[in-house]
């Protein structure tokens, strides 16, 4: 799946905020593994920040 500039942009800016929320460092085991779990719910439809970050909370990684 080939990603725009919006979407890394939403998936970022995803990733960034609930790394701060959990006080995770982006470049540690935890911060890869959100970025994986993020990509997976982006592609099956959580496509704004919010419901990534929403879904994320659900999922509880962390």
């Amino acid at each position: 799946m080939a990603l725009n500039q919006n979407d890394i942009e939403t998936v970022c800016g995803a990733l960034e905020e609930w790394c701060k929320e959990t006080r995770t460092a982006l470049n540690s085991d935890d911060g890869r593994d959100a970025a994986a779990v993020m990509l997976g719910l982006y592609k099956t439809g959580h496509e704004t920040k919010g419901s990534i970050l929403e879904a994320m909370r659900r999922v509880n990684i962390g």
